[in-house]
């Protein structure tokens, strides 16, 4: 995918990569699929993200509220996603000015938590009831279960390749959005460059900071088993009162939040940008409307004000649900990588031939790598749809196929719609404000 951007940054992003590398046949409806599945994946990132930190705020007033019956109410942790929403757009609706201090902010407040992690945490370890063995680095633990045996009084567990499999969910929650940076190309200075170094770099430190934050975690936890039947929206909370306390771990919380809020207003950016994107291209319903932009800072304002109400309502999801989080999320992390296999295989088929390289590529490397991106995605395509809870009923459903299957159902209706009203009857592709030789200096063929 960076190759690609160094290629073509645009804010426009994939769906403007598939329309090039699809040429004049095929880019029009792999652009349309494409727009569709990755707006509608950054539509359920939002409120993901939200949802998840609201669990670790209402996580922390049962902290130090623990006989609060309200806090148990879906609908309050609605209420504190929608305010949380709400909270993140507002930055990304004021100025450029509020934008930048936001993106700043997140920088900031990460690192506090990731220092206070790593000093913290050891110390209280060593206070407590000391460091886990090595062995906590083999252990697997299975919490799926399957059915009850009436019969032997006993339940049936899952496989513990099922549970591993279905886990995948964990780190593919954290590698997610590789397109974010694209979709501030046309504002970034050398975006060739800048965009494709933001994609495998974040990658990278990502990857290195979530695995060295895993081993330090494992290895200060105290009581596993008690992490496990914790009762609190996040065990995290569980993790941290028996590490740090009752006030440490609500002050750790309190702070997560602030930290997970402006995290969801940098996401919230990301998914302003890429509904401003595909309504200004025509692909919404009104896109008029949603493709306007404020006359002093040029801001999307009314694109966020949609994705504030869509975004709110799909968090209403937690009412009545156990699973709801994790639905979410695996919702989100199909429908955007969906969106970037297209682009991926379209790369080294129909667009193999006339697609020109930036500066910035993989060489001789760019087959296999895409081979191997192409069979994760699919994957994680299959084993996200799967159920995450047994027995499966409507609290425990996972309607991540539903919503794929709904897009899915939206994008192909849309194309094919009869009397001249389908897409394939009208769309062209993205509309181009600036032009490939103006980005980076090299012409691709098939979207003159």
């Amino acid at each position: 995918m960076a190759e690609i951007a160094a290629a073509l940054p645009t804010a426009g992003g994939i769906y403007y990569w598939a329309y090039v590398l699809g040429g004049q046949d095929h880019g029009p409806l792999l652009a349309w699929l494409t727009a569709w599945y990755n707006w509608a994946g950054w539509l359920t990132i939002v409120p993901g993200i939200a949802q998840g930190n609201t669990n670790f705020f209402v996580s922390m007033l049962e902290i130090l509220y623990p006989n609060a019956a309200v806090l148990k109410e879906g609908s309050f942790a609605w209420c504190i996603s929608a305010l949380t929403i709400i909270l993140a757009a507002i930055p990304n609706c004021v100025s450029q000015w509020t934008i930048r201090h936001m993106l700043r902010g997140t920088v900031y407040t990460t690192v506090v938590l990731m220092a206070f992690y790593f000093i913290w945490f050891p110390i209280a370890a060593s206070r407590r009831g000391g460091f886990q063995p090595a062995s906590i680095m083999t252990t697997f633990y299975n919490g799926i279960n399957t059915a009850v045996d009436s019969e032997r009084n006993t339940i049936v567990q899952a496989s513990d390749s099922y549970c591993w499999v279905v886990g995948v969910l964990f780190g593919a929650w954290e590698f997610y959005g590789y397109d974010a940076s694209v979709h501030l190309a046309e504002e970034t200075l050398s975006a060739s460059t800048v965009v494709a170094n933001g994609m495998w770099t974040g990658s990278i430190s990502t990857w290195l900071l979530s695995v060295l934050t895993l081993i330090m975690v494992l290895f200060c936890m105290q009581d596993f088993m008690g992490i496990v039947n914790g009762t609190y929206p996040n065990n995290w909370a569980e993790y941290l009162k028996q590490l740090v306390g009752r006030r440490g771990a609500a002050a750790i919380l309190a702070f997560t939040w602030i930290d997970g809020l402006l995290c969801t207003g940098v996401i919230f950016l990301s998914a302003q940008r890429i509904t401003y994107a595909v309504a200004r291209d025509g692909i919404l319903p009104f896109s008029k409307t949603f493709s306007k932009v404020t006359p002093k800072h040029h801001l999307p304002v009314n694109a966020a004000l949609l994705m504030v109400v869509l975004t709110i309502a799909i968090c209403a999801a937690v009412i009545g649900s156990t699973v709801a989080f994790s639905a979410i999320t695996a919702a989100a992390t199909i429908g955007t990588n969906l969106s970037y296999l297209i682009p991926i295989v379209a790369r080294q088929t129909v667009g193999r031939k006339h697609f020109r390289p930036a500066k910035w590529n993989l060489g001789a490397w760019s087959i296999p790598v895409s081979i191997i991106a192409s069979l994760y995605i699919a994957f994680l395509f299959v084993v996200l749809m799967l159920p995450q809870l047994y027995p499966v009923n409507a609290q425990t459903l996972n309607y991540a196929p539903i919503v794929i299957g709904g897009i899915t159902a939206i994008a192909l209706g849309g194309w094919f719609f009869p009397f001249s009203l389908g897409a394939r009857y009208w769309f062209e592709g993205p509309k181009r404000t600036i032009t490939e030789v103006e980005l980076v200096g090299v012409q691709v063929k098939g979207c003159e």
